[in-house]
Formats: structure tokens, C-alpha cells, sequence
């Protein structure tokens, strides 16, 4: 587990630093700035002529100690500052008197183009609002050139709470941040401006952040998946029941049970139309399979089929009809087990939400943004502003687990840390790969995990599937068939 800090939690860790551990604001500066400059000298940077541009907070202050740093190792270094001197915080005006003292050279209208790479310590993670005047038009001089550029610890203009862009935002080549990834530079768009993230230990044991909100996961967390033993069989490892498909509709039924197998479900019953019954056959013969006629849905076989499971998944390809509706109000109303909600499942409840607050057993909604924005009244562009603070709010008011689908899939449940992921790429998004994500949390639920985990690591396994996914095939060329083998390879230590 990573935690992603907002700019307000990272200047709390700052302050904590300063108070709790007695390191000075200066030290503090001293060190990110040695992290930057060892970047710089790594041998991945021509160091033939290097700018920094600095801002006048201190952010500014990290710039000038690395030009110190550089011009002391003999590289020949011009510094920026995009503002008024007057305006410098104490540790900048300090970093100044230091670099002047080395006659430190400065420039007031760069040549951006001369420069063998450029030095972006301009904002940091004190952008909050549009930038404008001499401060865009330097980011712009900066992104005009094919210079790269290095940003410390944020690219300038971009929002380290949100992702969002402050007007203008620098286009950096590479970021060096300290302690952890600021929170907006995993969201989008700001990810794409960030370049290469290198994280620099600032030397505070990361557990000592009190107030931090949202956290991520690495591999390391796959350590959770449930433990496999010799001594077992296949009602060891949970019954998933996937209810799923309509007379025209069978992939999205295969995709889920498939996954739930793959993921190490003992046994996956499949409750869909009559109609698919050759399809499941064909496609999925380990599976255990339940018809029903569409036109007359029999409850007391869905209620017995129920009653089977450790966990259910309801909603891939069920279609939004009257009687899809009666079957997923009966599994809400009935279930003993957690219910995974998925597809037109989600799309049903957008017209009957108040279900969602007269439940017993525990709910994972999987809504992607359109079917959130049905969900939630809430316009899609609205919802994309601020999906995490919509993710709160929905699971303030509802008692769910929230699986928010996006590039940046976002799970909440309230009284619980925000997860933001950040494993999967662009060749997942395909028909059939949120069916696939239903029942790989459908499966963990079912083998005995806890609800809320199992939402989280579900998304981080599904996206690393994705990622073995695109390095066997490409982004281009993989479907969901191919998310089912990346949860093998993923799944293999």
C-alpha cells in the first residue's frame, strides 16, 4: 500500500516534519534538492547548459539550491525567477543568498532553445488556481522548446489535489517528488505532464502521516489474495453465483463466470435465459448452469440458486426490462450474501435508488462515469471534475462499496480511505473487461475476503492482468479474452 498525499496533506507532513522530528524547513529543502541534483547527474541528462526556472515560493527555493549544487560540481547553470525578489519565502531568500554567494549567474529572458535541459521549479504543489502573466508565459517558452524538462516534485500547473490543470501546466520529461506521489499526479490529466515519477526518500517513516485520505496498491499488496491450500476442494474456495445475460446477450455472462474461475472461485453457477444454455455450454462447460424462461422468471429456483452462493454478481448483460428489474430487486431484498452490481444492474437502480438503503447483505456497485451519472443525477463532466469527491458523497448517503470505473478507477465506502488505482492501461478499455472485473471481486468475496479488500484489490489485479494483457498482445489488439489470461500470469507467484 502507497499512500497519495493532496498538496494540503504533503504541507501537514512538511509542518509534522518540522515540529514532530525538529528538522528544519532549510534541511528539508537541502534534501529534496540533493535528490534532484543526483537525478540530474545520473547520466540520463545532457549537463552541457542547464536553466532553472524558479518561482518565488518553495518550490523556487529547491530550484536555487540545485543550481547551487550544480554550479558547485562545475556544470555551468543559468537560473529564472518568474516573479519579484521581495516575494520570495524566508528558506527561497535564503537559497538566494547562498547562490549569489557563489556568483551564481541569472537570466531574465532565456533562450529556451540553447538549453540541454530545463529545470522546472516554478509552483510545485502550491498551484491552486489559473496561472497567468510572466509565470504561463515562461511554462509556455518552456513546453515551446524540445528541451526535456525535470519538474520538482509536481509539474507547474498542475493540481496536486485533483489532477486538473491550472490554465497552463509544464510538460516535463521527468518529475522527482518526495516522500510519495502527490495524489494529482496519478489522476488525469495531470499523469500525462508528469513524465517519469521518481520518488526521493525525505527520511520520515511514511506511517507517521496522521491525516492522509486515499491510498493506492503495488504488487506487494497482491500478498493478500487468499492463500491456497493442498488439503482443500472446491467448496473451499467459495460459490459464486453470476446472474447475467439476456436472450441476445451471453458474452458478458461468459466473461464474469469466467473471470470468477480464473480468479479461484470452487464452483460458478450461471443463472441466465434459456437462451444462452448451448452458448455457456459451449464457452464455459466447468460452469454449473440455471435457465430460466425471461417472459416468466421463477424466484423460488432464483431464491434456491441464492441460497447456494458465498457470494453473488448480478447485472452483465441482464438487460433493463421489467423482469430484469424484478430479479434484481428480489436479490437485494433476499440475499444472504454480498451482491456485486454491475452493468444493467447499476443502470436498474438509477430509477430505483431507494432500494440500495433497505438492504442486509453487503453491496459493491461497479459503475463506470455514464452509468455513475445515471446513478447519481450528476453530469458526467460534473462527476470528472471530482470523481472522488462524488465517490464520498454517493457512499455517505448509500452503505456501499463504490467501484467508480474511470482510467483512474476510484473505491469508497464510507469511514474508509479512498482508493485511487493506478495499475490498467488504454487497451482496457473493451467491451467485456468491466464483466471481467465483476467477477474477479465477485470471486475474492466468495473465497472469504472482506468486501471493501476485495473491491480494492480487484481493481489493482484487474488492471495488472490489463497491463499482461497489453505486453503479450498490444494496446490495439487485446480483448477481454486476453484480461482472463493476464489474471494467470498475474496470479502465477
Amino acid at each position: 500500500m502507497k499512500y497519495l498525499l493532496s498538496g494540503r496533506e504533503m504541507k501537514n507532513w512538511e509542518k509534522q516534519a518540522m515540529e514532530k522530528y525538529k528538522i528544519p524547513s532549510l534541511l528539508l529543502m537541502e534534501r529534496a534538492a540533493m535528490a534532484v541534483t543526483e537525478e540530474l547527474l545520473s547520466g540520463k541528462y545532457d549537463l552541457h547548459k542547464v536553466l532553472i526556472a524558479c518561482g518565488t515560493g518553495n518550490n523556487g527555493g529547491d530550484g536555487l539550491a540545485v543550481a547551487r549544487m550544480l554550479k558547485m560540481k562545475g556544470h555551468r547553470v543559468d537560473v529564472c525567477i518568474a516573479g519579484a525578489l521581495d516575494r520570495l519565502t524566508v528558506d527561497a531568500k535564503q537559497q538566494l543568498e547562498m547562490y549569489q554567494a557563489i556568483s551564481g549567474n541569472f537570466v531574465t529572458d532565456p533562450a529556451y532553445e540553447e538549453y540541454t535541459v530545463i529545470v522546472d521549479a516554478l509552483f510545485g504543489i502550491g498551484c491552486n488556481r489559473e496561472i497567468t502573466g510572466i509565470a504561463a508565459e515562461v511554462i509556455e517558452a518552456m513546453n515551446a522548446v524540445k528541451t526535456p524538462i525535470l519538474a520538482i516534485d509536481v509539474p507547474s500547473g498542475i493540481s496536486a489535489d485533483t489532477g486538473k490543470l491550472c490554465g497552463v501546466a509544464v510538460n516535463a520529461a521527468a518529475t522527482v517528488t518526495f516522500f510519495t506521489e502527490k495524489l494529482g499526479m496519478m489522476l488525469y490529466p495531470g499523469r500525462d505532464y508528469c513524465g517519469e515519477i521518481l520518488v526521493a526518500d525525505m527520511g520520515i517513516p511514511v506511517e507517521h502521516v496522521e491525516e492522509c485520505k486515499t491510498i493506492t496498491y503495488t504488487d506487494k499488496d497482491l500478498e493478500k489474495l487468499p492463500k491456497r491450500k493442498e488439503n482443500s476442494h472446491k467448496g473451499t474456495y467459495g460459490k459464486v453465483l453470476v446472474i447475467a445475460g439476456s436472450p441476445t446477450i451471453s458474452g458478458a455472462a461468459y466473461f464474469a463466470a469466467a473471470a470468477a474461475y480464473h480468479m479461484g472461485s470452487g464452483l460458478v453457477k450461471i443463472y441466465t435465459p434459456q437462451e444462452n444454455l448451448f452458448a455457456m455450454q459451449t464457452l464455459l462447460p466447468e460452469a454449473l448452469i440455471e435457465i430460466y424462461d425471461r417472459s416468466r422468471p421463477a424466484l423460488k429456483q432464483l431464491k434456491q440458486c441464492m441460497d447456494w452462493a458465498d457470494a453473488i454478481v448480478i447485472g452483465p448483460g441482464l438487460g433493463t426490462d421489467r423482469n430484469a428489474d424484478k430479479i434484481l430487486k428480489y436479490v437485494i431484498s433476499k440475499s444472504e450474501v454480498p451482491i456485486v452490481i454491475d452493468a444493467d444492474g447499476i443502470n436498474l437502480l438509477a430509477e430505483s435508488k431507494t432500494c440500495l438503503l433497505d438492504h442486509t447483505a453487503p453491496i459493491v456497485l461497479t459503475p463506470h462515469i455514464q452509468e455513475m451519472s445515471r446513478l447519481s443525477g450528476v453530469e458526467k463532466t460534473e462527476i470528472l471534475k471530482n470523481p472522488m469527491s462524488l465517490a464520498k458523497e454517493f457512499t455517505g448517503e448509500y452503505p456501499v462499496t463504490l467501484v467508480l470505473k474511470d482510467a483512474r478507477t476510484v473505491v469508497a465506502k464510507e469511514n474508509e480511505l479512498l482508493y485511487v488505482n493506478t495499475s490498467g492501461n488504454s487497451g482496457m478499455a473493451t467491451g467485456g473487461s468491466g464483466d471481467v472485473l465483476a467477477g474477479i471481486i465477485g470471486s475474492l468475496i466468495g473465497q472469504g475476503m472482506d468486501v471493501f479488500e476485495a473491491a480494492k484489490l480487484g481493481v489493482y489485479l484487474h488492471g495488472r492482468a490489463g497491463d499482461a494483457a497489453r505486453a503479450a498482445k498490444s494496446a490495439y489488439s487485446m480483448t477481454a479474452r486476453d484480461l482472463l489470461d493476464g489474471i494467470t500470469e498475474v496470479t502465477k507467484a
